[in-house]
């Protein structure tokens, strides 16, 4: 059986990749980076190669996930390195790395090296990589699968649940308001259904197994690619969601947060850009409801209340299948 090194910061990457690797019958090895450490120097990355290079090079793969810098110990060691390298940008290469021209070259270095395979995790992280001077246009998009099965073998799984809330049981509601910001500062979303006679749940969940049991879970976009865009179809949760339309009135108000740069962005978002993220994908918009005005919410989920439970079945089977598929050409 082959062996993968998962390096990453994301609880959401190795539920995901252990998903994965366990149903392409690989053995996975998960580490958690060290935390808060997202600009990676010269001296990190040789640090981290200099104490692991032994167990690196027993490995037939070395996966990064979530942030890319932190493929700095291999990109600097490649002609050393012995696994393949894939790295998944989940949230821009160069996050944290701005003004560090050394990372920028070996970066542009690795999208020609055959030992190293670059997949880009929505269509604008291949854009966000081309404006900034490395060419991975030809490379596979693969998003999350959304999906995982146990905690076992997951970096401080149990940290993270205990945050938020696995010893909880959610309160009973009409519909599960998250705990964004666009969803609390930006807009009280919560306050103004509760005035329009709807129950909510506000808060954080540990897993969307938990939400089953709302008629909705309205969101405004903050993001290319969040995890739960994915989840939510596998857990039969309808989403609510501004339209594209509505999205860019939004965004160009005073505090609106999306994530374009690393870490924010939302004045230069764009009609096109707003468009890539997955949140309107069209193959998966029967599995969300667009609202062209904040006033529509209430209705949309009051009609909600009366209809059948959601089936997302066949939509939750063709992305696993997809995506199974893409991973299972990465690890050949």
């Amino acid at each position: 059986m082959k062996k993968v090194l998962h390096i990453s910061h994301h609880i959401g990457c190795f539920r995901d990749q252990q998903y994965i690797l366990n149903k392409l019958g690989l053995h996975v090895d998960n580490h958690k980076f060290t935390d808060n450490v997202f600009r990676i120097t010269k001296e990190i990355a040789d640090d981290f190669w200099n104490k692991n290079e032994e167990l690196f090079n027993s490995y037939d793969y070395i996966l990064i996930s979530d942030t890319a810098p932190l493929s700095r110990s291999f990109l600097q060691n490649i002609e050393k390195l012995k696994p393949k390298l894939i790295i998944w940008i989940c949230n821009r290469f160069d996050y944290a790395m701005s003004g560090d021209i050394e990372y920028y070259e070996l970066f542009r270095n690795a999208t020609n090296n055959p030992k190293i395979t670059i997949v880009a995790s929505t269509l604008f992280e291949k854009l966000w990589c081309l404006q900034h001077g490395s060419n991975i246009m030809f490379n596979p998009v693969i998003n999350p699968l959304g999906k995982h099965d146990s905690d076992f073998n997951i970096p401080r799984a149990n940290v993270f649940n205990e945050m938020y809330g696995e010893s909880k049981e959610l309160l009973d509601a009409d519909v599960f308001v998250p705990f964004y910001h666009n969803d609390n500062q930006f807009f009280k979303m919560a306050d103004y259904l509760r005035s329009n006679d709807l129950s909510v749940c506000n808060g954080t969940f540990y897993s969307p197994s938990q939400l089953n049991k709302y008629f909705a879970f309205v969101t405004l976009p903050d993001t290319f690619c969040k995890w739960f865009s994915f989840e939510a179809i596998h857990n039969n949760i309808p989403v609510l969601l501004p339209s594209v339309e509505l999205l860019m009135n939004l965004s160009k108000q005073g505090n609106y947060l999306f994530n374009i740069t690393g870490y924010g962005g939302a004045e230069i978002l764009t009609e096109d850009l707003a468009k890539l993220s997955e949140w309107y994908n069209p193959k998966l918009e029967k599995c969300r409801y667009y609202f062209d005005s904040i006033e529509e919410i209430p209705n949309i989920i009051k009609a909600l209340k009366n209809c059948d439970k959601h089936d997302f079945t066949k939509y939750s089977t063709m992305i696993e299948s997809e995506t199974l598929d893409k991973w299972k050409l990465i690890y050949k």
